[in-house]
């Protein structure tokens, strides 16, 4: 006997289909001029988008029905939906005339890309025909969301968002290689980071300004960790690549680290002098010298991850690995001391609110895999520090 119905859906067809009621939502939310929340919404259905191809794939439930269907929710999710938001949030006849673009480009990428899929030989080299449509979504927010916080003044919104979307439109278009997201590591930072991001934006303004300062006080410590990982790889200062104490805290702990990262956290908040100037009395940093800001915080964050390393020494964990039992533990104990050692050291230097100590040391392990994870990409990430 026949199915009364036209297809039987299979289950990455259902999670495909999760982004129709976040897409409702988030017009109902853009309907209400709740902008951020809206967009919040969208990002978590990109999170569903980016899931069902990788498991069709993984349960071999690969077929032509599900590729158009997830074309189809692509237009919803990241053209017809953002374009909505954008009228909703400033009518002119420039946006609009940008926006139409944006959508006639986006749907002629999509139906290219129904019938040629990516580009590349292997899941390592795949890549995208023209830039994908998804990046609607990272071109729009961020502009809202500044004049929001009224850093961008609307004026000045509408023109730089007329420029990225006829950029974005001309570039969907346009033939050649674009990167390709290849690991749930790279996605799901970035699509329930952007949805956590937007959705506490925009509960509260506050919050919102909260964590740009504290993202904006890691950056010292990144541009530190980079480059000492640079060090690291090029096996510089050997004579400093010693253990401080092998038995306490195992071989990766070395008075390099010790001594490096502190004098380069400094070089990278010497960096921000330009962005101080702007910034003014509103930094973070205000009121204190750079170079000490930085110097501390590096000591803050090599300081803090001796305590940890000494209890898995003491457990009997080789340095580099984790235990088999309490793995999620001992990541995230991985992950959090260094930000919770920074974040002390600001909390005694600097004249800062307990909301940004609280977005920092919230924000700091997801930054921190990102970085790591660029690190090992460009093999610069070394056990021996």
């Amino acid at each position: 006997m026949a199915s009364p119905w036209l297809i039987g859906l299979n289950r990455v067809d259902c999670i495909t289909l999760i982004s129709v009621p976040l897409t409702v939502l988030a017009m109902h939310e853009t309907l209400q001029d709740r902008f951020l929340s809206a967009l919040a919404l969208l990002y978590l259905a990109m999170t569903a988008d980016a899931l069902d191809g990788m498991l069709a794939r993984r349960w071999q439930l690969t077929r032509n029905f599900g590729r158009y269907l997830d074309g189809f929710m692509d237009v919803l999710i990241y053209l017809v939906t953002p374009a909505l938001i954008v009228m909703q949030w400033g009518d002119s006849v420039v946006l609009l005339f940008a926006l139409m673009v944006m959508v006639a480009c986006g749907c002629v990428r999509l139906a290219v890309f129904n019938e040629t899929g990516n580009i590349g030989d292997s899941a390592t080299e795949l890549a995208y025909q023209g830039m994908p449509v998804f990046w609607s979504l990272f071109i729009i927010a961020p502009v809202i969301w500044l004049n929001t916080l009224d850093i961008l003044p609307m004026v000045l919104a509408h023109w730089l968002l007329v420029t990225g979307l006829l950029i974005f439109s001309y570039r969907m278009v346009r033939r050649g290689r674009f990167f390709k997201f290849s690991s749930l590591k790279q996605i799901l930072p970035l699509t329930l980071g952007g949805f956590l991001l937007w959705m506490s934006a925009s509960a509260d303004t506050g919050q919102a300004k909260a964590l740009i300062q504290a993202l904006y006080l890691q950056i010292p410590v990144v541009i530190g960790g980079i480059l000492h990982m640079i060090v690291v790889s090029r096996d510089d200062f050997p004579a400093l690549a010693k253990p401080i104490g092998h038995r306490a805290f195992g071989a990766n702990k070395t008075w390099r680290g010790l001594v490096v990262v502190p004098l380069l956290t400094a070089f990278g908040a010497c960096l921000l002098y330009p962005l101080e100037w702007l910034l003014g009395a509103t930094s973070p940093f205000s009121g204190q010298p750079l170079w000490l800001s930085g110097t501390l915080a590096g000591l803050g964050y090599v300081l803090a991850e001796l305590p940890n390393s000494r209890v898995k020494r003491r457990l009997g964990i080789a340095a580099g690995e984790l235990p088999t039992q309490g793995r999620v533990i001992a990541i995230a104990a991985d992950q959090l001391d260094s930000a919770i050692g920074v974040a002390v050291v600001y909390v005694l230097w600097l004249d800062i609110s307990t909301d940004i100590v609280l977005w920092y040391i919230a924000s700091f392990p997801l930054l921190a895999l990102l970085v790591k994870g660029w690190l090992h990409k460009h093999a610069l990430k070394s056990h021996a520090r």
